[in-house]
């Protein structure tokens, strides 16, 4: 591949995920010109960030205002068009689209290119999704299965880009500037020598923020029984956070709270031994300089899909049936919040920094306690350290071998399931299979057999029906029914037997799902 190009308009967190794709895709097709699509408002990231050789910047600050404030709607109109024809100006030989929003289907779907990998429209504007693994993280929008995906986010994007994960973190590189600010800041608040543990106090919404009296508590306590520094990571409009911990706190910590930019906060937080945490940048920072992190999974958040991207990182989850919640949920009661006890996150924080502890589980008491590292294929995975739901966790790694297999491997396997849900499940599918042949050799038949096709196509249909009603009755199939409904969605298929054919791909995915679960 001569060119490939990335779009990535997203946050922070989601640039920093994409750094191992970019590491493999340079790695493998190391004369490519790869180029990246993203947004202004964090494109402070790129000096940061390696394996990129050109960039198309997207102001959509600067549009959105235009379009708010602006005499004419020609201007916004204007400015769009002569982005969408920098997209056009060039022909790639892969475009792949990481971001899951209608504005990037758009935008990706204006780009020349030989092959297509993640979200994208169609002609009439229809979303359409190319490779499996975007199907799968589509899929995650259904809230109700989100909590069974064992797959981390930066293993999907690297998958979606048609390489392998390499088993290595995250990574920037810290620059002179940021280095430079952030040696100036360690000298004016007199940190030289100290030992210092991070905390980040907000995150990109309220409902994935551990309470701010609970962060002033665990403050204390590090700096009076671990002899460590304290000091407050975050944005300027985080500032009224800080001010608030700093009110509750008996030894005030270091305040750099909106003092800092993207590229000093990157020098500052790899001065830490560690990092308390809520799911935002801050945590992908830290993963990427290699700072090992306490992650608080408030609300939404959860560690499987987004936790920090590297070997030894601690993640905490309330141990409630309902964590993580859906993400616009509006909870009249965020128990998760509090659930997460300050003497929980405490000993997280020693875990990582005194390696004279050893922990008990009582020690975690109200959560659950999980600790990443890479398996031997290269993907991250976690471990309960607490064992706190083990036919949970055998499950959930159960899961983790079925979607990597049955997406990467030419020859999953294909044997029926000896459990007596999944075996009938299976079965189902080979149903699904057999009609869909029919309805294919029907379809071939001059003239139609319209009668005919109408009483298969009503088979099917029973199928199908009864997929969907095994996926509500049994927890177990869940995930696999929920993924294959969205991939039957996505069919763009025409003719009667081209539907067909791929319905029955459909039916022969789930068929080797449940044999290899």
């Amino acid at each position: 591949m001569k060119r490939i190009a990335i779009l990535a308009i997203a946050r922070y967190g989601d640039m920093i995920q994409a750094s191992p794709l970019l590491r493999q895709l340079k790695h493998t097709y190391p004369k490519a010109e790869i180029t990246v699509v993203v947004e202004d408002r964090f494109s402070g990231i790129l000096p940061l960030m390696q394996g990129i050789d050109r960039t198309i910047i997207l102001s959509k600050r600067e549009l959105a205002w235009e379009i708010a404030t602006g005499d004419s709607p020609l201007t916004a109109y204007m400015q769009m068009d002569t982005f969408v024809r920098k997209l056009e100006e060039r022909s790639y030989d892969l475009v792949v689209n990481i971001t899951c929003s209608g504005l990037s289907a758009f935008l990706a779907s204006a780009m020349k290119a030989a092959e297509y990998s993640g979200f994208f429209a169609d002609d009439t504007g229809q979303r359409v999704i190319r490779n499996l693994w975007g199907q799968y993280v589509f899929s995650w929008f259904n809230d109700h299965i989100r909590k069974y995906n064992p797959i981390n986010l930066v293993d999907i994007f690297t998958r979606l880009g048609g390489v392998v994960p390499d088993g290595k973190r995250v990574e920037l590189v810290p620059t002179t500037k940021g280095e430079e600010e952030a040696s100036r800041i360690i000298q004016e608040k007199r940190l030289t020598g100290k030992r210092l543990v991070g905390l980040q106090l907000g995150a990109s919404e309220e409902n994935r923020c551990w309470p701010v009296d609970h962060f002033a508590r665990l403050s204390d306590r590090l700096q009076k029984e671990l002899g460590v520094t304290t000091i407050l990571f975050g944005a300027p409009n985080e500032k009224e956070l800080a001010d608030k911990a700093l009110a509750a706190m008996e030894i005030p910590a270091v305040d750099v709270v909106g003092e800092t930019g993207i590229e000093s906060l990157f020098s500052l937080v790899r001065r830490c031994e560690a990092l308390v945490s809520n799911d935002t940048g801050t945590m992908h920072f830290a993963a990427a300089a290699e700072i090992p992190v306490v992650m608080l999974c408030i609300g939404p958040a959860f560690f499987r899909c987004t936790g920090p991207y590297g070997e030894g990182h601690l993640a905490l989850q309330p141990n409630i049936p309902c964590s993580p919640c859906p993400y616009n949920l509006e909870c009249g009661d965020p128990f998760c919040r509090t659930a997460i006890t300050t003497d929980s996150v405490f000993n997280a924080a020693r875990l990582l920094i005194d390696e004279g502890y050893e922990f008990s589980v009582s020690d975690f008491a109200g959560s659950k306690l999980f600790r990443s590292s890479f398996a031997l294929d290269g993907y991250l995975t976690w471990d309960d350290l607490c064992d706190a739901d083990s036919q949970s966790e055998k499950l959930t790694k159960r899961r983790e071998k079925m979607w990597k297999r049955c997406f990467n491997d030419n020859d999953p396997g294909m044997a029926k399931p000896t459990d007596a849900v999944l075996g009938e499940f299976y079965e189902l599918m080979h149903q699904g299979i057999k009609v869909t042949s029919q309805i294919m050799s029907t379809a071939r038949i001059n003239p139609l057999q319209v009668s005919k096709l109408k009483d298969l196509g009503e088979k099917e249909a029973a199928v199908e029906a009864e997929v969907k009603l095994m996926g509500y009755s049994h927890e177990i199939l869940a995930p696999i029914t929920s993924f294959l409904s969205l991939m039957r969605e996505n069919i763009v298929a025409g003719e009667i037997c081209d539907v067909a054919a791929e319905t029955a791909n459909i039916y022969r995915l789930g068929a080797a799902l449940s044999a290899n679960l």
